[in-house]
């Protein structure tokens, strides 16, 4: 089933969160469009044959829910939809639908299609327009229905409609453009979140924060990994804060990589910041999202297991929040319970295999001010089947007692050994020249 992911990796590359005051800006020009509500439910993929009806999450697992199985059809066919929940006649949120799912035949649990890929063992042509009228054909039942899609063809028409459906309850739309491009329209949402680290900006930008390392607080100081931030900081606050934090610096057996691939420095858990998203996931195209759960104590962080988590779409920072307190109560994991689809497997730290060092360089040279010391490593994680892992790691590490900051790290994710040995060979091309020597 690994097309089911890869139908929907191709979908999701299309799909663009829209902030609504941002909506005119964002939305390409386009002969028209077609507009929908858009369903809060499970991603599923429906395969109807003459051997009956299967139901596929996103993952490529078969789902079983009697009251849709049991329906009947004229053609065969494979529709895309999402499986949700309806009460008085209206859905609601995969909170709810996660419960019917264990219970199916108690609930009333329905398919809303919104694509059609093949018809009677073809695949399905045409533009947005004809697609959507095929597939209104075929999926025409209370328990698999099509998602109405209105057409209009002005961008200030797509602005009403989103005005109606949130009006009424609704969560957003869905948008889809003449051009095939596809628009998720969301209120924005803002979380308030523990800061677990920062990075140092780098070259020019030493000295402040370039990002911070955000999460959300447990019970039992233990702190869920949510992601990092550093749109929105102003100047004055990346250089008040990287004084502020660096002096809170904690160890930690977990490292996090930056974007500009240097590893966040821990801080003590103090801080809570607000951030706001056009949009959180909970899972991707390799299926359900897992982050990383921390311990914090008297040594610092230390890593618990990785479980169900959350990503953040387009996070900006917005302020300090010095009226809250870092806890359960305000930076808690209840902010993001609507959005998590409790069903992912956990992995403890018990079946994580150790890291092996498989490469390992260390260059000296003396100046006026001591001893230099350049250090090479690579990393074969034993870790990439998590998801979280890449299979190896260079870690570069540079020591001078003479600078203002004596030591600089630079982390590279590499796919394979060879492209681990050529960030090597590049590494040592760019900084073990004249006058170094090697001591192991």
């Amino acid at each position: 089933m690994d097309w089911i992911q890869q139908y929907k990796k191709r979908v999701l590359s299309r799909l663009i969160s829209v902030e609504p005051s941002k909506l005119k800006e964002k939305i390409i020009d386009s002969e028209y469009y077609l507009v929908s509500e858009k369903i809060d439910g499970f991603y599923t993929v429906m395969v109807v044959s003459a051997n009956g009806i299967s139901l596929y999450n996103k993952s490529g697992g078969e789902l079983n829910i009697p009251g849709i199985q049991q329906l009947k059809f004229s053609q065969p066919c494979v529709l895309v939809g999402e499986l949700c929940v309806f009460e008085n006649d209206r859905p609601q949120t995969h909170r709810e639908l996660s419960s019917a799912i264990a219970k199916p035949t108690d609930k009333d649990i329905r398919f809303a299609a919104f694509d059609i890929i093949e018809l009677s063992g073809k695949g399905v042509e045409g533009d947005a327009v004809e697609k959507y009228r095929v597939l209104s054909s075929v999926a025409n039942q209370t328990r698999c229905f099509t998602i109405t899609q209105e057409q209009v063809t002005s961008r200030t028409e797509v602005e009403d409609f989103y005005n109606k459906i949130t009006s009424n309850g609704g969560e957003g739309i869905i948008v889809k453009a003449a051009n095939e491009m596809a628009y998720k329209i969301k209120p924005i949402i803002t979380l308030d979140l523990v800061v677990l680290g920062f990075c140092e900006g780098i070259q020019e930008k030493a000295g402040i924060v370039r990002d911070l390392l955000l999460g959300v607080a447990l019970e039992n100081n233990e702190y869920q990994v949510v992601g990092s931030v550093g749109t929105g900081l102003s100047n004055a606050d990346r250089s008040s804060f990287y004084e502020a934090l660096a002096a809170n610096e904690v160890s930690s057996s977990y490292t996090e990589v930056s974007g500009a691939k240097t590893a966040f420095v821990m801080v003590k858990p103090e801080w809570a910041v607000e951030v706001s998203c056009l949009d959180i996931l909970s899972d991707n195209s390799q299926g359900s999202i897992k982050k990383t759960i921390l311990t914090y104590g008297t040594s610092g962080y230390d890593v618990k297991e990785l479980a169900t988590g959350v990503s953040l779409v387009s996070a900006v920072f917005i302020r300090k929040r010095t009226d809250k307190t870092v806890g359960v109560a305000h930076t808690g994991m209840q902010q993001l319970s609507d959005f998590l689809i409790p069903s992912a497997t956990e992995v403890h730290p018990k079946q994580l295999v150790d890291s092996q060092i498989v490469l390992r360089e260390v260059y000296t040279k003396e100046n006026k001010n001591g001893k230099m010391v350049r250090k090479i490593l690579g990393l074969k994680t034993n870790k990439e089947g998590t998801g979280l892992f890449p299979p190896f790691l260079v870690l570069y590490t540079d020591f001078s007692a003479g600078r203002a900051k004596p030591m600089d790290q630079e982390i590279t994710w590499c796919a394979s050994q060879s492209s681990m040995q050529d960030k090597v060979t590049a590494l040592r091309a760019e900084y073990i020249k004249g006058g170094w020597n090697k001591v192991n």
